[in-house]
C-alpha cells in the first residue's frame, strides 16, 4: 500500500523547524501539488532553495527518512517549463513511492491549517502551539487538534464469493469495483460501523468480524480500517441506490486482478483473489 515506504521511514514528529536549502516544499492549488522537472510517471517536489519563499511562509510537516518536508501558506505561481501542478490522485501511481505518500500526508495537514485559522469558540486568530501538533488560541486557550475521520472498509464474504460494489456515476471512482465504506459515527465502535454501513448501503446482516488492516488517506483526510465479515443470513441485495450503482456476489475466481494495490480496498479484494483471505 501506499504508506508502505520501507527502507523509507516516516516521521511525524512535531517541531518548529525552519527550512533549510535541501528540504521539500509542498504547495497546494486545490487537489494538485506542485512538481518541480518532473518526467512522465515520476514525482519529484521542489526544494526550498527552488522557490521564491521565504523562511516565514513555510510550516514544518512531517519527515521521510533525513529530509524534511514544509507547506508553503503563501499562493504561488512559478513560471517556466520546470513546474507544474500535478494531480493528487495520478501521483498515487508515480515513482518514488515515498514521494507520492509525503504528498497526499502534506495535503491532510495543509488543508487542517488552512480549515483552521480561527478560535470556533471566540474567533480569535489562532497559532502554531510550541509543544505538540495543534493550534492554539491565545485568547481563550482552545487547542484544536488535527482532525482524522475514520472510515470502514468491509469486504463481505459468503464462502468462495466476495461481495463488491460500484459508486454512483457522479463518483471519482464509479467505475471501478469496490468494497462496502463508510464513516463512523459517533458513539459507535469501528464493528458497529460495520454492520451498520452493510445494512445500509445492501440490506445485509454479517457475523465474524475481523480486522485486516489500516491506511491514512491523506487526500481525504480519512484513516481508513480494513475488515473482513462473514454473511449471516440471506444473500439477497437490497441496493442503496444514492451512493452505490450496483452491488454483487463474485466468486473468488471471477475477481479481477489489481496490479495497483496502493489503495487499501485494492489491496483487500486482491488478498481474497488470491487466496490469502478465506
Amino acid at each position: 500500500m501506499i504508506q508502505d515506504i520501507a527502507p523509507k521511514q516516516f516521521s511525524v514528529a512535531y517541531d518548529l523547524h525552519v527550512p533549510e536549502s535541501g528540504d521539500t516544499i509542498c504547495l497546494f492549488r486545490g487537489s494538485r501539488i506542485l512538481g518541480a522537472r518532473c518526467t512522465d510517471g515520476e514525482l519529484r517536489l521542489p526544494r526550498f532553495c527552488e522557490l521564491p519563499v521565504q523562511e516565514s511562509d513555510c510550516w514544518f510537516l512531517f519527515s521521510v527518512s533525513s529530509r524534511n518536508y514544509f507547506w508553503c501558506r503563501r499562493a504561488l505561481t512559478p513560471t517556466g517549463g520546470d513546474y507544474s501542478w500535478v494531480s493528487l490522485r495520478r501521483s498515487m501511481a508515480f515513482s518514488p513511492q515515498h514521494e507520492a505518500f509525503a504528498a497526499l500526508t502534506a495535503r491532510h495537514l495543509a488543508r487542517w491549517y488552512e480549515d483552521n485559522r480561527y478560535c470556533g469558540r471566540c474567533g480569535r486568530g489562532l497559532v502554531r502551539d510550541a509543544k505538540e501538533r495543534a493550534l492554539l488560541c491565545p485568547e481563550c486557550g482552545n487547542l484544536i487538534y488535527p482532525r482524522i475521520n475514520p472510515v470502514i472498509i468491509v469486504g463481505v464474504v459468503d464462502g468462495e464469493r466476495l461481495l463488491v460494489t460500484k459508486y454512483a456515476p457522479s463518483h471519482a471512482a464509479a467505475k471501478q469495483f469496490a468494497l462496502v465504506a463508510g464513516f463512523c459515527e459517533i458513539g459507535e465502535t469501528a464493528e458497529d460501523t460495520v454492520r451498520r454501513e452493510v445494512w445500509e448501503e445492501v440490506g445485509l446482516r454479517v457475523q465474524h468480524i475481523r480486522y485486516y488492516g489500516s491506511q491514512p488517506w491523506g487526500i481525504d483526510g480519512n484513516l481508513s480500517l480494513g475488515f473482513f465479515a462473514d454473511l449471516e443470513g440471506s444473500d439477497a441485495i437490497q441496493l442503496e441506490t444514492d451512493e452505490l450503482s450496483q452491488a454483487l456476489w463474485l466468486h473468488r475466481s471471477d475477481l479481477p486482478a489489481r496490479s495497483d494495490t496502493m489503495a487499501l480496498t485494492s489491496d483487500m479484494m486482491e488478498a481474497f483473489r488470491t487466496g490469502k483471505i478465506s
